[in-house]
């Protein structure tokens, strides 16, 4: 029942970061470089920055263990390569937002979710000052999202796209 949930809402998260507009409530990243490269350079950069990562999820591979019982119509029609998602903090940043706003905390942990297709992966985080409720909070979930851009903006090969690609290969 626990990885049932654990599916359902990384299905939920996944499809969510994808149904963006232009002023988009997620920042996205191309690098130019497959998911186990990126993978590496996405923990680092976020080690770096003093985040610590949570948790660690290959939800392409979760839900395709599941696709038996959970028989998904269209499936990965975009034939991702793979998909994860990582869910991290910085404990001082959540110990501000928890003191100034406390159910502005829902926003943290943060979290990212890497989308490859062969030799090129899309990094998408989720901007979190939608979370907020006060001036107070708003000013530190600003901070976070920030923060958490320059530090990805350090991953190598990586650029910042405002225009979802399509990615259906037709």
């Amino acid at each position: 029942m626990k990885f049932r949930g654990v599916v359902a809402l990384s299905v939920s998260l996944c499809a969510s970061m994808w149904v963006t507009a232009v002023a988009s409530p997620v920042y996205v990243e191309k690098v130019d470089m497959p998911m186990q490269a990126t993978m590496t350079e996405v923990k680092n950069v976020l080690h770096d920055g003093g985040y610590k990562i949570v948790l660690h999820l290959n939800i392409l591979k979760l839900i395709q263990l599941q696709q038996k019982h959970l028989k998904i119509p269209d499936f990965n029609a975009r034939k991702f390569t793979d998909v994860q998602a990582l869910v991290f903090c910085n404990p001082y940043d959540f110990s501000k937002l928890l003191n100034a706003d406390w159910p502005a905390a829902a926003g943290c942990p943060l979290t990212l979710d890497v989308f490859s297709k062969g030799a090129n992966s899309y990094i998408v985080y989720g901007l979190r000052a939608d979370f907020a409720n006060t001036p107070a909070s708003k000013k530190i979930t600003q901070s976070f999202d920030h923060a958490v851009i320059k530090v990805l903006q350090e991953i190598p090969m990586s650029r910042q796209i405002s225009k979802i690609p399509d990615l259906s290969g037709k």
